[in-house]
């Protein structure tokens, strides 16, 4: 993922009593940070480090699955934690990289905060189902999301009520790509933002880059993607720069609570 100059700063209308509702298992920082440490550049690797952080919190057995996707050597890594109703809340970040530099922001930052926030909503009954997917192939043209969109079928989809993209996190506080967002989801993202005492910004990317989200919105599906990126910090990706140095520990830390209770937010306002 790319990001391009475009910032705005924005206010949610969404009523704050909602917020009071919501309920998670907050993972502690130097947990969240050692699973980070996991970054590896080959990809084989990366999937067995993030399959073996789904088995650690729990994602196991019926709970998981390796999804074959056409034209990707690795699969699509699906785990799932049931709801009371059908309706659906999916999660991604894509665990390939390119081979110039760790891959460890673009976009191992994101997918392996999946199994963490997998932890967080386990902890109590929640109305939708969680559907985390650690994408593949996302480099090569967003093909594993594209195959998992084009698996679901028209009935499946029409279930998912959002998909919420983590791409390239900690390198900076978390924004998001504002103009893409639904603007419910949005509304509910400024309302968690402010309630963590997070400025909610949205830094856009339309015109330089792209992420898992796309075939969610091709499909009609409200989509939303939390990032850390500016006009500056771009010159990471894609570079020998994109390490495991180049997070920051704080601002990742943020990414991760902030997404954890947002999820949580949603589940408890969404139909």
């Amino acid at each position: 993922m790319r990001a391009g100059p475009l910032l705005a700063v924005f206010a949610s209308t969404a009523p704050s009593s909602d917020f009071n509702h919501i309920e998670y298992k907050s993972v502690d920082a130097a947990i969240i940070e050692r699973r980070l440490e996991l970054v590896t550049r080959k990809l084989v690797d990366r999937k067995a480090a993030l399959e073996s952080l789904f088995d650690e919190v729990g994602c196991n057995a019926d709970r998981f699955a390796e999804q074959p996707v056409r034209g990707s050597k690795a699969p699509n890594l699906v785990c799932t934690l049931p709801g009371e109703t059908d309706n659906e809340i999916v999660v991604g970040g894509h665990f390939d990289s390119i081979e110039t530099g760790m891959g460890a922001v673009d976009d191992w930052s994101g997918a392996v905060l999946l199994p963490s926030l997998y932890q967080s909503l386990a902890s109590t009954r929640r109305r939708h189902r969680f559907v985390f997917v650690g994408f593949a192939a996302e480099e090569k043209g967003l093909v594993g999301s594209r195959e998992f969109v084009r698996k679901l079928g028209r009935e499946n989809i029409g279930r998912i009520r959002a998909m919420i993209s983590l791409e390239c996190l900690g390198v900076g506080p978390p924004k998001v790509w504002a103009s893409r967002a639904n603007p419910r989801l949005l509304d509910a993202y400024s309302l968690v933002a402010n309630a963590l005492h997070v400025q909610a910004r949205g830094v856009n990317v339309d015109d330089v880059g792209d992420d898992d989200s796309h075939p969610f919105l091709d499909a009609r599906v409200p989509v939303l993607t939390i990032h850390s990126l500016t006009r500056d910090t771009l010159r990471l990706i894609h570079t020998p720069h994109d390490r495991l140095d180049a997070i920051h520990a704080e601002d990742y830390y943020m990414a991760y609570r902030l997404a954890a209770t947002y999820l949580a937010y949603l589940d408890s306002t969404l139909e």
